[in-house]
């Protein structure tokens, strides 16, 4: 099968520039999810060019602002899952833009960190994990 990302025409498109198209996501998070997708096939952020990369973070802000003339927003979710430990499933760049509003889910804390490890929100705000905290800044470059 052919990338999906490739092939605008089969996308739902809400805005474009020179470079990158915004495209509503196939199986939302949240009314108004978008990919904002290069139209070259690149499968990671840090293969652009910087100018490549302005380009893209310009449509993301020009799509955020189009949903926010849309619909109301209280927050957004935005990023790039780059690779396949950060758990890519499709192997072309894009960036998710994913509308928030208050009360859309019971404790947001801790925003996209919360599938990870260490990201119970609940844990943060004690001298344990402050102090814990220091310990992991404090080997920054190791390998773990």
């Amino acid at each position: 099968m052919s990338c999906l990302f490739c092939d605008p025409a089969r996308s739902r498109i809400l805005a474009r520039n020179d470079g990158w198209y915004a495209r509503f996501d196939n199986f939302p998070a949240t009314p108004c999810h978008l990919e904002i997708v290069p139209f070259s096939h690149v499968t990671s952020w840090f293969d652009l060019s910087p100018v490549e990369q302005l380009e893209g973070l310009s449509l993301l802000a020009e799509a955020a602002d189009v949903i926010t003339s849309m619909r109301r927003v209280d927050g957004w979710n935005w990023g790039v899952n780059d690779g396949e430990a950060a758990g890519r499933t499709i192997g072309h760049l894009h960036i998710h833009l994913i509308p928030r509003r208050l009360g859309d889910q019971d404790d947001p804390r801790g925003g996209i960190r919360r599938g990870l490890p260490n990201a119970d929100p609940n844990t943060w705000d004690t001298p344990e994990a402050q102090t814990t905290a220091v310990a992991r800044n404090d080997v920054l470059g190791s390998s773990t």
